[in-house]
């Protein structure tokens, strides 16, 4: 996948990121927003670099739970930030465990849009081969 397709799907994650922070409630609010920030820190991450396809999903998703478990022995507290500061929201301010499960299937996401990406990939390279021959 290019620089440019990662870029647009990571500002479409995004978006859809925004707007579950801003409008959704329930379910979604709660844990869709945490499961879609896998795929969406992701494709950021690949707008810089190709390396480490397969590796990466995993370790984002041991990242996040490093910093899940931050937000548990509340390292805003600790480190004196203000919880309504701009640095409070990006690292955030309550830990817990049921957000983990929601990084695995947002890891998951991952590895499913990779295979899918890959499967299309391929066949258009197998039409487009078959054509030329």
């Amino acid at each position: 996948m290019n620089r440019k397709k990662s870029l647009v799907i990571f500002i479409i994650f995004l978006i859809t990121e925004i707007f579950i922070g801003m409008y959704a409630h329930g379910w979604i609010r709660y844990y869709g927003g945490d499961i879609l920030i896998m795929p969406t820190m992701y494709f950021f991450i690949r707008i810089f670099t190709e390396k480490f396809r397969k590796s990466l999903p995993l370790i984002l998703f041991v990242f996040a739970c490093f910093v899940e478990f931050l937000q548990y022995l509340d390292i805003c507290g600790i480190l004196g930030i203000d919880k309504k500061s701009l640095l409070a929201v990006i690292i955030g301010t309550s830990g817990t465990w049921k957000d983990v499960p929601c990084y695995l299937a947002g890891t998951l996401l991952i590895y499913i849009i990779i295979f899918f990406k890959r499967r299309v990939d391929y066949g258009r390279i197998s039409r487009n081969f078959k054509k030329s021959n």
